[in-house]
């Protein structure tokens, strides 16, 4: 049998290393990551929070808070009338989505959810709530 030279053998062993780092950040990067909290695991999905608008907030505040977040440097032609998120096209569903985004990009702090106290924190998707 004959041996392997080293520059073969260093060729060889790179692409093996290269193998098995690919497929374990592939199996890494396929389960959420576990927080701990207390004596329970809780994963990322599980602690999720959503921001959205209040139910005693008024159509007037609803449209400030769109209007503001929209203008804080979100992307908010998804939820522009005619638009792929417009459905259903209700100034609430909008303005949920601005306000949600914003909190997203603003580091999902409470205070990033504040919107003068018309904007609350809720554990449900509420894209999931609608479509169920």
């Amino acid at each position: 049998m004959k041996s392997l030279s080293s520059a073969s053998f260093l060729l060889l062993s790179t692409v093996v290393f290269h193998l098995f780092s690919s497929a374990a950040a592939v199996e890494t990067d396929s389960k959420p990551p576990i927080i701990s909290k207390g004596d329970s695991k809780l994963s990322q999905s599980d602690v999720r929070k959503f921001c959205v608008s209040k139910p005693e907030a008024s159509d007037a505040q609803l449209k400030k808070n769109l209007d503001w977040a929209c203008k804080q440097g979100i992307d908010c032609t998804p939820v522009e009338p005619g638009a792929v998120c417009d459905d259903p096209a209700s100034l609430r569903s909008r303005a949920d989505f601005a306000m949600n985004t914003y909190y997203r990009t603003r580091g999902e702090t409470k205070n990033a959810c504040d919107f003068e106290g018309t904007g609350r924190l809720i554990d449900t998707n509420p894209i999931e709530k609608t479509q169920g």
